[in-house]
């Protein structure tokens, strides 16, 4: 985290990557450590391989911001803060 606040010092602010996985990761703590069940049983799309995909993708992206793509991101940041309970806010 304080990596983050390093950037947003000397850059001005965060990318929309980062604001999304800042999204994931509050979501991902509300949920616990079944999210991916969870958005499996909830959600058809990730109970398949490319869904799966996703969310490996999405994980992997929290360690590494440089990895994952923003869409796939988003996708999962969304569909988890749904399960979470978390009111829809706007990604821009």
């Amino acid at each position: 985290m304080e990596e983050l606040h390093a950037r947003v010092s000397e850059y001005g602010g965060l990318s929309i990557k980062e604001r999304l996985l800042i999204r994931f990761i509050k979501s991902r703590n509300i949920v616990g450590k079944n999210w991916r069940g969870v958005l499996a049983s909830r959600d058809p799309f990730f109970n398949t391989k490319l869904g799966g995909d996703y969310l490996t993708s999405v994980a992997q992206a929290v360690s590494d911001s440089s990895r994952g793509n923003v869409d796939r991101i988003e996708r999962v940041t969304i569909a988890l803060e749904k399960a979470a309970g978390i009111p829809f806010t706007p990604i821009v």
